[in-house]
């Protein structure tokens, strides 16, 4: 990980995914649509450097379903498919960035190799996580 966004920063680098659009909820394995948070197939930026056991919750900015302003929360990995990595370029998503505690990816030629690396992981994690 790299220090946090320089003002100046016209984009950076990011991890994205998609919230799934259903999944199993409880023991009675009720089907819910997206997360609590955010709607089915939401985008989100992702910050796995607050991962916990094998990533299972990630840090994410996202648009939640009941507002217009971008969150920063933890959500279930389980909750997020797709991942993928993307040029960040939206003025709300890199001010939410730089506000944020932690630090976000940069613009460099390293932070794009450990992204690839990370949503190829992810990815195989959550197709994994499909199977079981």
């Amino acid at each position: 990980m790299e220090n946090k966004i320089s003002p100046e920063q016209e984009w950076q680098w990011c991890l994205v995914g998609n919230i799934v659009k259903e999944h199993e909820y409880g023991e009675a394995h009720e089907i819910r649509y997206g997360s609590r948070q955010f709607r089915p197939d939401a985008k989100v930026y992702i910050n796995p450097v607050y991962g916990g056991m094998g990533h299972e919750h990630l840090l994410v900015i996202g648009m939640p379903r009941h507002s217009s302003q971008y969150i920063e929360i933890t959500t279930a990995r389980r909750n997020v498919c797709n991942f993928r990595v993307q040029k960040v370029f939206k003025p709300a998503v890199l001010k939410k960035m730089k506000e944020s505690a932690w630090d976000w990816w940069g613009n460099s030629d390293t932070a794009y190799q450990t992204i690839v690396g990370c949503a190829k992981w992810m990815n195989a994690e959550a197709e994994q996580d499909q199977r079981t």
